[in-house]
């Protein structure tokens, strides 16, 4: 009986506040002239890690950056690539064309945060390869060197928080 009770009142807690996804978005975010400065993410980040440093600077978790709220606050001269770490209630998937035309950066927004991003239908000659040709940073799909494609995007959907 009391297993039970345990797994009723999951549910209705489910019911009431709804499931989440962990997920992960990609975000530009840079400490100019040493000072603090705060970049808006969109989503309630959890924690966030660097992926890639610009910057002579080191980049240390809680002293030179972090997630906070709806933004990821960097300092001391970090200039970094980062992962943010936040939930999601409402994933979706969806086809988005975008075209590097002449060989050219280029860049496709989306509804949301994407998480992922593939090749669907390349349309090019040139080669359409991820963080080479293709990528994604925050809600937009970035494309350079020619590549042209439909691409299947896992994006967040939730409404976005302000910053």
């Amino acid at each position: 009986m009391e297993g039970q009770m345990i797994v009723v009142l999951s549910l209705c807690l489910i019911g009431i506040w709804g499931t989440s996804e962990a997920a992960t978005g990609i975000f530009d975010c840079d400490s100019n002239l040493n000072r603090r400065n705060s970049c808006c993410t969109g989503v309630r980040g959890i924690s966030a890690r660097v992926m890639t440093k610009r910057s002579w600077s080191s980049c240390h978790q809680g002293h030179s950056f972090a997630a906070n709220g709806c933004s990821l606050w960097v300092n001391h001269g970090c200039r970094a690539r980062f992962y943010v770490d936040f939930n999601c209630r409402n994933v979706k998937t969806s086809g988005v064309y975008c075209s590097s035309r002449n060989y050219e950066y280029a860049e496709c927004p989306v509804g949301g945060v994407i998480t992922s991003v593939k090749v669907a239908k390349k349309h090019s000659r040139s080669s359409c390869d991820l963080n080479r040709s293709f990528g994604f940073l925050a809600n937009n799909i970035w494309v350079d060197n020619g590549c042209r494609a439909t691409f299947t995007v896992q994006y967040c959907a939730d409404r976005k928080c302000s910053c």
